[in-house]
């Protein structure tokens, strides 16, 4: 054993996996030598040129992006075709046309290469028959050559003829007269019709007017009050004529025989004199004598006209 260690033979124990030099230090076996010198780098430079030095999620970003401006210039192309590459150059704008006539809206039209086309048309107080009052598409919108543009063109003011409405309700006259298109206002005046209810218009029935337009309502309310005479003492014929001159009627006749007055002499009234009567309202009287005693004018008598032959009642 001295001698081994001393001629430096197994002078240690070999470590497992390895031998030992002449220098005593130890030397990885062949097979492991081969198999950390042969496998590491190589497999580093496989890995390198497989993926040319790009990193996985980045690679994934380039296609996500790519998808998004395929996807984007797809939908521009949809939705505005009008403004594609290819279209832009031959588009047209609409000009504007509100305003004109007819006629000229078509030469503006004709002169850009568009069509004309009238949609409706409707009366307007301040536009004149064939005015342009709108259009469509509307004015600077860019559209392709030969697409039409339509209008909507003016009938010009609305003429009605005032319509007679005398004897309607004041409510129902007003109604009447504003589905026309007039512009109502009321005034009440006295008339012979009942009160309420309408006799007229200013300006009056069957006058043409460009509506909207003013027309004032004429509204009863009554006959004038008139007022009653005395008839106290005057004869029975008398008091007739003297209450028609006043637009008033005879009404009941009464009689008192016991009356020192002569016969035919009005001895009292209703309502008495001075009191306020619509026109045609009727006055009683009580006249003086018996009815056999008292001369009378016929009914049917013209206003003061004589009697020759006076009726006994």
């Amino acid at each position: 054993m001295t001698y081994r260690r001393r001629r430096g033979l197994g002078g240690g124990r070999t470590p497992r996996g390895g031998t030992a030099n002449a220098s005593g230090t130890d030397r990885p076996a062949s097979g492991d030598t081969q198999s950390t010198e042969g496998t590491s780098p190589s497999r580093a430079t496989s890995r390198s040129e497989s993926t040319g030095g790009w990193k996985p999620w980045a690679i994934a970003a380039v296609v996500v992006g790519g998808l998004f401006l395929v996807g984007y210039i797809t939908a521009d192309l949809w939705l505005t075709p009008g403004e594609s590459p290819s279209e832009v150059g031959g588009l047209v704008t609409v000009p504007e046309l509100v305003g004109l006539s007819d006629q000229e809206a078509r030469s503006r039209l004709a002169e850009v290469g568009l069509e004309h086309g009238v949609r409706s048309a409707m009366s307007h107080p301040g536009a004149p028959e064939g005015a342009v009052l709108a259009q469509s598409p509307i004015p600077g919108q860019q559209v392709r050559p030969g697409a039409p543009v339509e209008v909507t063109l003016s009938r010009g003011p609305e003429v009605h003829s005032i319509p007679d409405v005398s004897g309607l309700s004041a409510r129902q006259a007003s109604i009447v007269l504003d589905r026309l298109g007039f512009r109502v206002t009321s005034r009440e005046a006295n008339h012979s019709i009942e009160a309420g209810r309408a006799f007229g218009t200013e300006p009056g029935p069957g006058t043409e007017l460009t509506v909207p337009a003013d027309v004032t309502l004429l509204v009863s309310k009554g006959s004038p009050l008139t007022s009653v005479p005395d008839l106290s003492g005057r004869h029975i014929d008398d008091a007739l004529e003297l209450l028609s001159e006043s637009g008033l009627s005879l009404g009941a006749i009464s009689y008192d025989p016991l009356s020192l007055d002569a016969p035919g002499r009005i001895v009292g009234q209703y309502p008495p004199g001075g009191y306020g009567l619509r026109q045609g309202d009727p006055v009683e009287v009580r006249v003086a004598g018996r009815p056999e005693e008292v001369n009378r004018s016929r009914p049917d008598r013209p206003v003061g006209q004589d009697s020759d032959q006076p009726e006994e009642l």
